[in-house]
């Protein structure tokens, strides 16, 4: 007992010893306005060191951190700024006291743009219609309009041929009036004319270390890659043609780097030489999954990108979980140029793939019944950005399906465009993002000799729109409304894709429990036995119609080593009709709950729990585990 205690006591005096080296203080600050509290405080960017330094520079610190803010209000265009700090020190004890910075904001008026003044020599003008910039309006000043319209400036100049264009600007501001002129200097350089192009590639030597290269020379075939360049010799050399080629290249994602150049040549032309970098070309990955249809499994894969030269890569995949066993084997492609797409700004990427799956699943219509498929499937890809934020894919689907003695070929065509103006892809927190799909299909007879079709050709289409904003603080909102429809009537098996339910439509529901429908009730009798017994038939809606909407309130975690988990609420209500209205009943349903996430890399471990399917009153609902919603993503 002795030693436990005297262990306590040196424990304890190593704790107080430690905190005598540190100088607690704290933040105060007051009268902002044009931004909250919590940006300024992460706008002064405070070292994680700051409590261990002496009061001396402490105080150092934070005055050069008032820069930040300062910063922050310029870009926006509040030069009236009137910023102070103050310090006090509130004594704790004798021996202790915390040192605090009082912050005092008045924001002032906002400057406005008066006009731009663009500086370029005569004879090398570009026409640029200088009313449209954003510069030239009437328009409270941001510093992002200045940099968008440099950017637009250059482009114009690099389009012409002025490849090696230089811009500057300068800010006047007029106190007086609240107002700022921005004047444009332009160094156009001189025109370059296209030469000859010459390739080189080496490879990385290690995947965990992309930037270290070796000498050794890549699998690109470099005159083919040569041969990608389509502006013919002795024409201008479209600078925004020149950049988009490289651009293709890094979408194709085997380059690490990409390295152009031009250099004049006597006769007034100018040689491009293209340096690429490969990435290591061989891939394999595995790992452990969970879906909520499926159950656990695992996974493994692997690719090898560049066969040939010509970017040509195969790969293979499987996969077995507790309701799912797959193998496939694919082939893809990314199409880079094809001239007359010179205006697409990715590479255009084809993918096929053949794949074998069993599944046995419960039907949407009877949980206690088991279906059974075997599947071989061929999907092929089509996909490529039509501008940064806009990407187009085209499918086409053909499989062979035996499903419980029913052998069907199923054919599948659906087109689907994506806009996404948000600002970040995998975990965005301001934005919008639209993805319009539209699709059709037809169901034959497995009969070679005498292929019939079974029911009518089907038509679909479906839109989905995502809102993300910032609240306050580190509360983030997101919104998504969804909307789908068949046009004509499908068999039951494609109809159900617009059936809701499950962890990313209407959670603490049973996957696509949610449809419209109606039931039969008739008697059997039992050969055996001789007895009667009522049997129910439901009957799923073939036309069906969903309306779905999903809101959630983000709260990340504000301390720095736990800013990879999030608390969200959630709310979720979806209803599902059928174009015979009177046949079908609708079934509308929704789920209030709160959730937890983990971000790690590109993967979002998420587990939400409903507690209320019943917003009709208020009374507490009984646990139980199928309100549990646990997957590997965020729901949009």
């Amino acid at each position: 007992m002795k030693k436990i205690l005297f262990l306590l006591l040196a424990f304890t005096f190593v704790c107080l010893a430690a905190d005598d080296d540190k100088h607690p203080w704290y933040v105060n600050i007051k009268g902002n306005k044009a931004f909250s509290t919590f940006q300024l405080e992460e706008q002064l960017d405070i070292p994680e060191e700051f409590g261990k330094m002496d009061t001396t520079k402490q105080d150092f610190m934070m005055r050069l951190s008032l820069e930040n803010i300062k910063a922050l209000y310029y870009s926006r265009g509040y030069y009236s700024l009137d910023l102070s700090m103050d310090i006090q020190r509130d004594i704790v004890s004798a021996d202790s006291s915390i040192r605090g910075y009082f912050i005092t904001i008045r924001d002032g008026e906002r400057y406005r743009f008066s006009g731009v003044k663009l500086i370029v020599p005569e004879d090398r003008r570009v026409e640029i219609d200088e009313s449209k910039l954003n510069i030239a309006q009437d328009h409270l000043y941001n510093q992002d309009d200045i940099a968008e319209d440099l950017e637009d400036i250059q482009k114009a100049y690099r389009r012409e041929g002025y490849l090696h264009s230089t811009l500057s600007s300068i800010e006047m501001i007029d106190t007086t009036r609240k107002k700022i002129l921005v004047q444009i200097t332009v160094d156009p350089g001189a025109k370059v004319m296209m030469g000859n192009i010459t390739s080189s590639s080496r490879r990385t030597k290690d995947r965990r270390n992309p930037n270290l290269v070796t000498s050794e020379t890549g699998l690109t075939d470099t005159a083919w890659l040569s041969s990608l360049w389509r502006i013919p010799e002795g024409e201008i050399i479209d600078g925004n043609q020149y950049y988009t080629f490289r651009n293709k290249l890094f979408s194709t994602q085997l380059f690490t780097q990409i390295k152009m150049s031009d250099s004049l040549r006597e006769d007034g032309l100018s040689d491009v030489y293209l340096n690429v970098t490969e990435r290591v070309p061989g891939e394999t990955r595995y790992g452990f999954f969970f879906e909520e249809i499926y159950g656990f499994g695992a996974l493994a894969s692997a690719k090898h990108k560049n066969f040939f030269g010509h970017f040509h890569e195969f790969s293979t995949s499987a996969q077995i979980a507790q309701h799912k066993q797959e193998a496939s084997v694919g082939y893809a492609n990314p199409l880079l140029f094809g001239t007359s797409f010179s205006f697409i700004p990715t590479a255009i990427r084809f993918e096929d793939r053949i794949t074998l799956n069993h599944e046995k699943i419960n039907p949407p219509a009877y949980p206690d019944s088991l279906e059974e498929r075997y599947e071989i499937i061929n999907r092929a890809d089509l996909t490529f950005g039509i501008t940064k934020r806009i990407r187009f894919r085209g499918t086409f689907d053909t499989r062979y399906v035996n499903k419980n003695e029913d052998k069907l070929f199923k054919l599948k065509g659906e087109t689907a465009l994506t806009f996404d103006y948000t600002d970040d892809y995998f975990n965005p927190t301001k934005g919008i993002r639209l993805a319009p799909t539209l699709g059709a299909g037809s169901n034959w007879k497995a009969d070679l000799q005498n292929p019939t079709m079974v029911g009518d050709p089907y038509t679909y289409g479906e839109m989905t729109v995502n809102l993300y904003h910032p609240l306050f603080w580190t509360f983030y909102g997101a919104v998504s409304g969804s909307v789908g429809r068949f046009f004509a009537k499908a068999l039951e098996d494609d109809a159900r894709i617009f059936y809701q339910g499950g962890t990313r439509s209407v959670r603490g529901y049973r996957f696509r429990s949610i449809y419209a429908s109606y039931d039969s009730t008739y008697t059997v009798r039992d050969e055996d036995t001789g007895e009667e017994k009522e049997v129910t038939d439901i009957h799923t809606g073939l036309t069906p119609l969903y309306f779905r909407f999903n809101q959630e309130v983000r709260w990340t975690f504000p301390w720095k080593s736990w800013q990879r988990w999030q608390i969200v609420q959630f709310y979720d209500w979806a209803r599902v009709t059928d174009s015979e209205s009177g046949k079908y009943a609708a079934e509308e349903d929704e789920s209030l709950g709160l959730g937890i996430r983990y971000r790690w890399q590109f993967l979002t471990f998420r587990l939400d729990y409903a507690f209320k399917k019943d917003l009709s009153n208020w009374n507490l609902e009984h646990f139980a585990s199928g309100r549990f919603a646990f997957d590997l993503s965020q729901t949009f």
